[in-house]
């Protein structure tokens, strides 16, 4: 009798082998978005990547799981994984730190008022949209600005915090599942990032993207040893579907072969959004994820001796 595997178990079709010691090498997470079409999609990337083997680049595949949508949905793992972005799109301006208010006022030219500076959700109900409505919005790029991990856009008189968040909440369901991918490297970032713009290329040519959309329409990319930590405590899985943690990985063995508590490190994850103190340029807010977008192992443990606070998000009631 052949036994039937629960419809919500993950796949983990090439287990990971732990995490690499050698600090030169990077693993870096891509999967796909639920409305891609994932089988076709993974093989045009499989296939890319098998070309760069065969012209002896240095990059492997160490890691291959399928998600199912019903596995995803029932653990909330869309809502922790965007937990960040996800409070701001609740609150709004209402919660931005002092340093970015500074950056928003010098960036906009106008002073800051919390009332007019909203959250998606909040701009869902003000403009009778639809979530793809508002994910589709288009405003001239001088009125768009990313503030510590925030998307801001300007729209007539007010300005909506992180547009896309309602559309990507709505866009995973239990019938959408979702192939994850990890590559090992030592070609780092920017030739990683030179092979994603191929990826695109593929993807355009084959009619499976739209000319002129970003890659990240289709594909995630973590593109930064701490983005490496978030996408590997949210889906890197052992092969019967438990998470293998944040210490699991790569750079999360490296922070604590750095003395970094395990806990210091899951604060990192959660809490990516701290005040740095650069010398040169002194006290400024970033967001981990972003400031060390295409940096290796060692520039990220640098960055992380700069910092001076962290802001503490509260845990929010729709993560439990």
């Amino acid at each position: 009798m052949v036994e039937v595997q629960p419809t919500d178990k993950p796949q983990v079709l090439i287990p990971y082998p732990g995490p690499e010691p050698r600090p030169e090498y990077l693993d870096i997470f891509v999967y796909l978005r639920p409305e891609t079409n994932g089988v076709v999609v993974e093989s045009k990337i499989l296939k890319l990547v098998r070309d760069c083997r065969a012209n002896d680049v240095d990059i492997k595949l160490v890691y291959l799981a399928n998600v199912p949508g019903e596995y995803i949905v029932n653990r909330k793992i869309i809502e922790h994984h965007y937990s960040l972005r996800l409070y701001f799109a609740t609150h709004g301006g209402a919660v931005f730190a002092p340093k970015m208010v500074d950056q928003f006022e010098d960036f906009y030219g106008e002073p800051f008022r919390s009332d007019v500076v909203i959250g998606a959700f909040d701009a869902l109900s003000r403009f009778s949209w639809n979530p793809d409505e508002l994910f589709a919005l288009w405003v001239d790029e001088r009125d768009v600005i990313r503030i510590a991990g925030q998307v801001i856009k300007r729209y007539r008189d007010v300005w909506i915090v992180n547009y896309d968040i309602p559309a990507l909440l709505h866009k995973n369901s239990a019938g959408t599942d979702i192939a994850v991918m990890a590559f090992r490297t030592s070609m780092g970032y920017p030739a990683f990032f030179e092979l994603a713009a191929r990826m695109q290329e593929e993807l355009v040519t084959s009619r499976l993207l739209r000319q002129g959309m970003p890659i990240a329409r289709a594909v995630h990319i973590s593109r930064s040893p701490f983005e490496q930590l978030l996408d590997s405590r949210d889906y890197l899985l052992s092969p019967d579907g438990e998470s293998l943690g944040i210490g699991a990985s790569s750079f999360g063995a490296f922070l604590l072969e750095r003395g970094l508590s395990p806990g210091h490190v899951q604060a990192l994850v959660e809490h990516p959004i701290c005040l740095f103190d650069f010398t040169e340029q002194g006290l400024s807010v970033h967001n981990l994820t972003d400031l060390c977008e295409g940096f290796n192992y060692n520039d990220g443990w640098h960055i992380l001796n700069r910092i001076t606070a962290q802001l503490a998000i509260p845990p929010h009631s729709y993560l439990t």
